[in-house]
């Protein structure tokens, strides 16, 4: 009880610290001089010339979460992340004796949200987030009777964050920081960028499939942001457009993941990735080893299910150059959940860490049975 009355009292500062909405005409954005930045964030909305076609959606009017500057976001999405671990640690602590069927079965009767904390900062910021829209993508594929790989919803970089990342990234994936707006782009999105004639060539991004990559669009120029989603792509010439994509170097880099599924049981499945993304953020610039647990319905498609899972991770890393002296690592993490995760970050003053081809290798197990998966490219 004491894990839910921090929660509760947490989001309800939320609520009273996250102010004022503004509007803005068809062609620009019109910020409420007025409007308070309390703890460091505060929530804007802009409108898009035409309505924004992304996979299916129509999005005319677009909130996006505004933050003071980098430590404000660290601070915000890190709570976060605490707070879903204390939710579920607090689910686990009352049920967690009971075997897989029985906890499952307790979590759907309980119609028990495992990510509540996220849900309520998106209501009550009154936020349309990244995460949202990454749930109903997953639930969209797991509602498939055989779990086609190639339409797993993590293959997409759009959606290369943690959960706690995605909901304070709004609905097309955008974040405003300090003055700088960033965006990470769908791959759809990166090949217009490619097929578009530019003045600055080296504004093309390579590996699209494998690295993303995203846009820093300086002094808050939301004009420019709306031709953007409008499909002007050319905008990307602009002098305070930054195209941000993986390192060119072949032997040692970032924005790298590897994925695989394995079959554990009858109908059962998990889910081994492990990565070094390319860093839109200070906080997503770790090496990261997650495992995800799936079981097969009764009669139709496939559900997250919860088990007893740990991840892990084993190799050197890098601060900025990979003739310097590496960190090695060999790190794991149980707990008996749906997904488990484990961050690498030894060296805290570097944005990113990197990892050389084959030298990193994320560690998985459930219910005893481990799987090894080496990032190689």
């Amino acid at each position: 009880m004491k894990t839910n009355k921090k929660i509760y009292k947490l989001l309800g500062v939320v609520f009273l610290n996250i102010l004022f909405f503004t509007s803005c005409n068809e062609e620009t954005v019109n910020i409420d001089e007025d409007a308070s930045t309390i703890n460091g964030l505060k929530v804007i909305s802009y409108n898009n010339k035409n309505n924004v076609k992304s996979k299916g959606m129509a999005i005319n009017s677009t909130t996006i979460a505004v933050f003071s500057n980098e430590e404000a976001h660290m601070n915000y999405t890190k709570n976060l992340e605490d707070q879903v671990a204390d939710w579920d640690d607090n689910f686990l602590s009352q049920w967690g004796h009971l075997n897989d069927e029985a906890l499952n079965a307790k979590e759907d009767e309980l119609n028990f949200d495992s990510e509540k904390p996220l849900t309520d900062f998106e209501n009550q910021i009154g936020l349309q987030s990244l995460r949202q829209r990454y749930l109903s993508a997953e639930s969209e594929w797991l509602n498939n009777d055989v779990l086609d790989e190639a339409n797993d919803p993590d293959n997409n970089p759009i959606y290369d964050f943690d959960e706690s990342e995605m909901a304070v990234l709004n609905i097309l994936s955008e974040v405003q920081i300090g003055t700088t707006i960033y965006k990470k782009l769908s791959l759809e999105q990166i090949d217009e960028i490619n097929n578009t004639p530019q003045k600055a060539s080296y504004k093309k991004i390579a590996e699209p499939l494998e690295n993303g990559a995203y846009l820093e669009i300086e002094n808050e120029d939301y004009d420019t942001l709306i031709e953007f989603n409008d499909g002007n792509t050319s905008v990307v010439d602009n002098d305070n457009v930054t195209v941000n994509n993986s390192s060119s170097t072949v032997s040692c880099k970032y924005g790298k993941s590897k994925r695989r599924f394995f079959n554990t049981a009858s109908g059962k499945k998990i889910k081994a990735i492990i990565k070094v993304p390319q860093p839109m953020f200070r906080s997503n610039g770790k090496v990261k080893a997650k495992i995800k647990s799936y079981k097969k319905r009764s009669f139709w498609g496939w559900r997250r299910w919860r088990t007893n899972i740990a991840a892990g991770a084993r190799g050197n890393v890098y601060d900025t150059r990979c003739d310097n002296t590496p960190f090695y690592i060999d790190q794991w993490t149980s707990t008996k959940r749906r997904k488990k995760r484990i961050y690498i970050w030894d060296n805290p003053y570097y944005v990113s860490h990197i990892v050389k081809n084959g030298g990193m290798t994320g560690l998985y197990k459930q219910n005893g049975i481990v799987k090894e998966l080496a990032l190689t490219w």
